[in-house]
């Protein structure tokens, strides 16, 4: 596996997590507008749960199982990975890590690092050859 690859895995895990919570938040706008009509219309309920009902809870449930799992899961890559980017040292390290755990734009990382796009992405591909050896240590630099 190609170091840039490896190190976008937390921010891919992240977007899955992020979509699967949008699901879980649209799930939960639905429990809450039937909610809301029925507490209102001044009308007497049965105390029993109705069919429907019960298959909207089951969906929020798994929505919200399915959101903490994906989150887990970005939250273990995102661990792994930062463990191998505080491994590099200097100004590779701090650019890995503004990147691939901040998920910051590469205009963002020049401000902060004060240097020029392509001093930047200098320091990034010395960067990605030592995690390259870190991740493959018996592969040739590319």
């Amino acid at each position: 596996m190609r170091a840039k690859d490896y190190l976008k895995q937390y921010e891919e895990l992240n977007r899955k997590a992020l979509r699967f919570k949008a699901e879980y938040e649209l799930e939960m706008e639905k429990v809450d507008a039937i909610g809301s009509t029925l507490a209102g219309d001044g009308m007497p309920h049965g105390n029993g749960i109705s069919r429907k009902t019960e298959n909207r809870a089951i969906r929020l449930g798994e929505a919200a199982m399915k959101w903490k799992i994906a989150e887990l899961d970005a939250l273990e890559k995102r661990q792994e990975i930062f463990e191998t980017i505080s491994s590099v040292p200097g100004i590779e390290g701090d650019i890995l890590f503004q990147r691939y755990i901040e998920l910051r734009k590469w205009e963002e990382i020049c401000v902060l690092i004060h240097m020029s796009w392509t001093q930047t992405h200098e320091h990034h591909k010395r960067a990605l050859r030592l995690v390259q050896v870190r991740i493959e240590p018996n592969t040739v630099n590319r």
